[in-house]
């Protein structure tokens, strides 16, 4: 039979390549230095090449090296995949699940989330991580979570989608700003939109949603949360966009604004997201369909 090497060497060598350090590869994979160093130098000899360039405290990957990671990440992904599967057949919607959510749904709904979970799956132990999208999804590749609600459309095309539901956006101003009683926003005036910075999706799903393309319209101006946004809107600087969630959240509680509601096609969709190679494939579909009229209502316009 043929000397193959073991899923355990794989996880070390993706580790080392990950950390870019024996040490630290070590500590990641709570062994020592010497036993991770030891199964390495195996792998290689059983595969009959080197794969790691070691030169005093540096170490570099070989090109070789380069396509057995990507390869070996592959294999580990499987193979968890296999065990995710038949532990998810047997006890459905039950164990560990890592869910990440972006800050323009986390601020809202990341504790009544959290409620609604514990008490619809009372097997499940929901972990939330709130971080941007393009972080999430860096996660999500790297099987850091399991799955990710993001704001659409998005680049999600590695991922499956599911969309729950659309999140209309309304126009946010002062009760006493001169707006007047528009349907093209391009005419608002000059530098009078304030938006978040573009690091979150929001801005860019207001923009399309809104059809707001006059640049000049725009503030410089660049928020890294909404509460700062609406704090320029209440000293009556300008207007800005929130979806129905905030609204529904209660942000505008207290403040002296007032909402427009924006046309029917001005709206962003809420979507989860996980590995297509994932087993839990039935858990994640299970999961969906639970959270959905939960989601529904969070971004209902009635409410």
């Amino acid at each position: 039979m043929t000397n193959l090497p073991s899923i355990k060497q794989l996880q070390y060598l993706i580790a080392v390549h990950q950390h870019q350090h024996f040490g630290r590869a070590a500590q990641a994979c709570f062994i020592g230095q010497s036993t991770l160093s030891t199964a390495i130098q195996t792998l290689e000899e059983t595969l009959g090449s080197q794969l790691i360039e070691r030169e005093n405290r540096s170490l570099m990957f070989t090109e070789l090296g380069e396509e057995v990671v990507a390869r070996a990440k592959k294999i580990v992904a499987d193979t968890m995949s296999i065990k995710e599967f038949t532990e998810s057949f047997k006890n459905p919607l039950s164990g560990k699940l890592v869910l990440g959510l972006i800050p323009t749904i986390a601020s809202f709904i990341a504790a009544p989330l959290y409620q609604f979970c514990r008490e619809a799956f009372p097997n499940l132990e929901l972990i939330l991580i709130e971080d941007t999208s393009d972080k999430l999804l860096a996660r999500l590749e790297q099987g850091q979570i399991d799955m990710a609600m993001l704001a659409l459309p998005y680049q999600t095309e590695k991922f499956h989608t599911k969309v729950l539901t659309k999140d209309s956006f309304s126009l946010v101003y002062h009760k006493s700003y001169p707006l007047k009683d528009i349907d093209d926003y391009n005419l608002l005036p000059d530098q009078s939109v304030f938006l978040l910075e573009r690091e979150h999706c929001l801005t860019g799903h207001a923009l399309s949603a809104c059809h707001l393309n006059k640049h000049e319209c725009i503030n410089p101006f660049e928020a890294s949360n909404l509460h700062t946004l609406l704090s320029m809107v209440e000293y009556q600087h300008g207007v800005t966009f929130l979806p129905q969630m905030a609204l529904n959240a209660g942000i505008l509680s207290g403040k002296d604004l007032a909402v427009r509601k924006s046309g029917t096609d001005a709206y962003r969709e809420i979507g989860l997201i996980w590995r297509k190679t994932t087993g839990r494939i039935r858990d994640f579909r299970l999961f969906s369909e639970g959270l959905l009229p939960f989601i529904t209502e969070q971004c209902d316009c009635e409410k």
